[in-house]
């Protein structure tokens, strides 16, 4: 339903708890440039809105990966920063 609603888009679908009610969609789309992550999700909470109405689907998680490092700037976080310098009086 997902890459029916976003072509282009590369979804992995898992049922996290087997009982075809919980579900994790991965994934990206073209759609998702220059969006929010909330709009992102919209988008795909849009897509499987009738699964939702007629309660086939009770919890969907959605995870969406930053844009790739070649498409976007750097994110460092700090842990990849250097450390900072101590003074003398560091203990």
């Amino acid at each position: 339903m997902i890459e029916a609603a976003l072509p282009g888009a590369e979804v992995e679908v898992i049922d996290e708890t087997g009982s075809g009610d919980h579900w994790r969609a991965t994934g990206s789309a073209p759609q998702f440039a220059g969006l929010s992550r909330i709009d992102q999700h919209r988008l795909v909470k849009a897509a499987v809105k009738d699964r939702f109405d007629d309660g086939t689907i009770h919890a969907l998680t959605i995870k969406i990966p930053p844009p790739s490092s070649a498409s976007a700037p750097s994110q460092e976080s700090d842990r990849d920063a250097p450390p900072l310098p101590r003074s003398e009086g560091d203990g």
